[in-house]
C-alpha cells in the first residue's frame, strides 16, 4: 500500500509540532499529578519552589513515581477501554451492511449506511465512495460532502496524479494526502477543494476478489493530519465491505443480464425456427415471397411489412409480397413501380450494414419520404434480400402511426428471416430451373419419339408389303426378320422415350414363361446375321428348362453381353450356356478375349459373366404342360 510517507511541508510542521509537544505535556501532566497527590497527603501546598523541594527528596521522588504511574496505568486502561468500545462499534457496522448485502438491499442504500457509519467513528470526518466505470469515476455515496464539489469532481478519468482517489484507482494502492494545499496530486482540484475547506483526503482502493478495481473509498477532514493505526484499519476494512457489496451487486446485474440474454436468445431460435420450417417447405418464388411478408409482421410484432424485387425483364423494381395492408393499399403497391436508383442506394447501404431502422421524418431521399407517408408509415426496418450472394432487393418491416423504434432482438430476427429467405429464394430458384429444364426435356422426347417412330413404321410397312407381293420362302424369312428387328427396336424407343414412367419409377419388369431353349434360338437367329472377327465361334448351349423373368430386359442384357464377347474376341469362342444351380437358372456368358484390366477387375485372360433368374414354379410348368 502508498502512504506518504514524506508528506508536503505543510503537514511536516503540523507533524512535527504534534511530536515535540508530548513530552512537554507529560511532564506537565506529572508535575499537576504530584502537586494534587501532595495536597492528598496533607502537605501545605505554599509555593511551587516548596513543591518542587518536596518532590526533590526521596519521600518526594517516590510518591511522585508512585502516582505517575497509577496515572499512566488509568491512561493505558482508558485508552484500552476506548478501543474496544470503537471495536465492537465497527464490528456492529460490519454485522449491519453485512446484514443489508445478504437481504439483497440496493447498492446505493448499502453504501450510504457504509459511509454513515464511517463517518459516526471518525468525528469531524467526510466519506465518500466512488464507483469506477471503464477508466471514470463516479459517485456511489457521498452524503455529507457539498452538492457543488461532487458536480466539480464527478466523472473523473483516473491517472497517476488525479488527486486521491483518481490516484489510488490507478494505482490500486493506498494514497494518503495530509495537506491538500501543498500535495502535488490535487494540482487540478486543489482550489474547489480548499473552497469548500477541505484540507486533507486518505483514499483506498476497492477492489474485488480477482483484484481488479470497482472504485474508491475517500476520506476527508477540514484539517491537515495523518491517520493513525485505527483510522488506517478502518479504512481496509471499509474498503473490503464496499467491495463485497458492489461485486456482488455486479454479479447480480450480471445474471440478470444473462438471463434476459438467454430469453431473447431463445425467443430468436424459435422465431428462427418457425420462420425456417416455413419458407424451405415452399418451393416457388411467390411462395417464398409472401410467406416471409407474412412471418415478418408475425414474428417482428410490427403494424405491416413488404418485399421488394426487381423485374427480370424490366428495369424497375416493384412490391412482390405485402402483409398489413389494406386491398386498396395492396392493389396501388402493385402498381408502384420504383426506379433503381432509389433502391441501389438503399442496397449499397444494405451492403455495409446488415439492418437499417429509420425513421420517416429522417429519411432524407424526397421521393421515398414521400411514399412512406402515403402510406402512413413512422419507422421502417429494411434487410436485403439476397440469391446466391447476388442482391434481389431488400425486406421491409414498419410501424404506422406510432413513434416507435425496433428493438435490438427484432433486428437479429429480421436478419434471420432475410438469411433464410435467401436460402429459400436459391431452392425455388432451383426447383423452377428444374421444371423449365423437365419442360424443355419433354419437348425433345416429344420431338424425337415422332421423328424415330416414322422411319421404323415405314420399314415395317414396306416389308408387310413385300411379303404380300408373293416373295420367295427365302425373301420371306429376310423379311420376317428385318419386321422382328423393327418392332423390337420400336418397342425399345418407346419404353426408353417414355420418360414419364421411368420418373414415377413404374417402369417395372413384366414377368413371364420363359423357355430358355426358344430365348437362345431367337438370339442365335438375330447374331447369325451380325458381323464378327474371323475365327471366332459363337456357340450357344441351353438347358430344357423354363424361367420366370421379364422377356424384353433379359434379352437386353444378353445381347450386350454377348456383344461386348464379340467385339472384344479377336480369336477363340465365346460360348452362352446355362444349367440349374441351387435351385436357380444361371446364365453365363463366356469369352477368351482380352478380358478386364487388372485395375479394375482382378481376373485373369478371359471373362466369364454370370446372371441368376429364377425358375419357373412348378404348377406353371404343369399347367403349360
Amino acid at each position: 500500500m502508498l502512504t506518504r510517507d514524506t508528506p508536503p511541508a505543510g503537514g511536516s510542521r503540523v507533524s512535527e509540532a504534534t511530536t515535540r509537544g508530548r513530552p512537554r505535556f507529560l511532564a506537565a501532566a506529572v508535575v499537576s499529578a504530584s502537586c494534587v497527590a501532595i495536597a492528598m497527603l496533607g502537605m501545605p501546598l505554599v509555593s511551587l519552589p516548596e513543591v518542587i523541594a518536596a518532590l526533590v527528596g526521596a519521600r518526594g521522588i517516590a510518591l511522585a513515581v508512585g502516582f505517575a504511574s497509577a496515572i499512566a496505568m488509568a491512561y493505558v486502561h482508558a485508552r484500552h477501554r476506548r478501543a474496544r468500545t470503537h471495536l465492537a462499534a465497527v464490528l456492529a457496522g460490519q454485522t449491519e451492511i453485512l446484514d443489508r448485502i445478504t437481504r439483497g438491499a440496493p447498492l446505493d442504500a448499502i453504501l450510504t449506511a457504509l459511509v454513515a457509519m464511517v463517518e459516526r467513528h471518525a468525528e469531524g470526518m467526510l466519506c465518500s465512495v466512488l464507483l469506477l466505470e471503464e477508466n471514470v469515476l463516479r459517485y456511489g455515496a457521498a452524503p455529507s460532502l457539498p452538492p457543488t464539489y461532487r458536480e466539480a469532481t464527478h466523472a473523473i478519468v483516473i491517472g497517476p496524479t488525479v488527486g486521491s482517489c483518481g490516484t489510488a484507482a490507478y494505482r490500486r494502492e493506498r494514497v494518503i494526502v495530509v495537506d491538500i494545499a501543498q500535495d502535488p496530486l490535487w494540482k487540478d482540484f486543489r482550489d474547489i477543494a480548499l473552497r469548500h475547506g477541505l484540507r486533507a483526503c486518505w483514499s483506498a482502493p476497492i477492489l474485488g476478489s480477482d483484484r481488479a478495481c470497482l472504485g474508491t473509498l475517500a476520506m476527508y477532514y477540514h484539517e491537515p493530519r495523518p491517520p493513525d493505526r485505527n483510522d488506517l484499519e478502518l479504512i481496509e476494512t471499509v474498503a473490503h465491505l464496499a467491495g463485497v457489496a458492489i461485486e456482488r451487486h455486479r454479479n447480480e446485474e450480471a445474471l440478470a443480464a444473462s438471463h434476459v440474454l438467454l430469453e431473447q436468445e431463445s425467443h430468436v431460435a424459435q422465431a428462427l425456427v418457425q420462420a425456417g420450417q416455413v419458407m424451405l417447405a415452399a418451393r416457388t418464388t411467390p411462395v417464398v415471397l409472401a410467406e416471409l411478408a407474412r412471418l415478418t409482421t408475425e414474428l417482428l410484432g410490427c403494424d405491416c411489412a413488404d418485399t421488394v424485387a426487381r423485374v427480370d425483364d424490366q428495369d424497375s423494381y416493384v412490391t412482390r409480397s405485402a402483409d398489413g395492408y389494406a386491398d386498396h393499399e395492396w392493389e396501388s403497391l402493385q402498381r408502384l413501380r420504383m426506379p433503381p436508383a432509389m433502391v441501389t442506394r438503399l442496397l449499397d447501404t444494405l451492403a455495409q450494414r446488415p439492418v437499417i431502422d429509420v425513421r420517416t421524418q429522417d429519411v432524407p431521399d424526397a421521393d421515398a419520404k414521400a411514399m412512406l407517408d402515403a402510406y402512413g408509415i413512422t419507422t421502417s426496418l429494411y434487410v436485403a434480400l439476397r440469391r446466391d450472394e447476388e442482391p434481389i432487393g431488400f425486406l421491409s418491416a414498419a410501424y404506422r402511426g406510432r413513434d416507435e423504434r425496433f428493438s435490438e432482438q427484432q433486428r437479429r430476427i429480421a436478419v434471420g428471416i432475410a438469411q433464410l429467405a435467401s436460402m429459400a429464394l436459391a431452392n425455388a430458384h432451383l426447383v423452377e430451373e428444374a421444371r423449365r429444364a423437365s419442360q424443355l426435356k419433354t419437348e425433345f422426347v416429344s420431338t424425337m419419339s415422332h421423328e424415330l417412330r416414322t422411319p421404323l413404321s415405314v420399314i415395317i410397312g414396306y416389308s408387310d408389303m413385300l411379303v404380300d407381293d408373293s416373295a420367295s420362302p427365302e425373301q420371306a424369312a429376310i423379311l420376317a426378320k428385318i419386321r422382328t428387328a423393327s418392332v423390337e427396336l420400336l418397342e425399345m424407343i418407346e419404353m426408353t422415350l417414355n420418360v414419364n414412367r421411368l420418373e414415377a419409377g413404374h417402369d417395372v419388369p413384366h414377368f413371364e414363361r420363359l423357355s430358355m431353349r426358344a430365348v437362345f434360338d431367337q438370339l442365335a437367329e438375330e447374331f447369325s446375321a451380325l458381323p464378327r472377327h474371323e475365327g471366332v465361334v459363337l456357340r450357344w448351349e441351353p438347358a430344357p428348362v423354363a424361367i420366370r423373368s421379364d422377356r424384353r430386359k433379359l434379352r437386353i442384357v444378353l445381347k450386350n453381353l454377348v456383344g461386348n464377347a464379340l467385339k472384344f474376341t479377336a480369336r477363340g469362342d465365346v460360348v452362352v450356356r446355362c444349367d440349374v444351380r441351387d435351385g436357380m437358372c444361371a446364365i453365363a456368358v463366356a469369352d477368351t478375349g482380352v478380358g478386364i484390366a487388372p485395375e479394375q477387375v482382378p481376373v485373369s485372360r478371359g471373362s466369364t459373366f454370370t446372371i441368376t433368374v429364377p425358375l419357373a414354379p412348378p404348377e406353371e410348368l404343369r399347367a403349360s404342360a
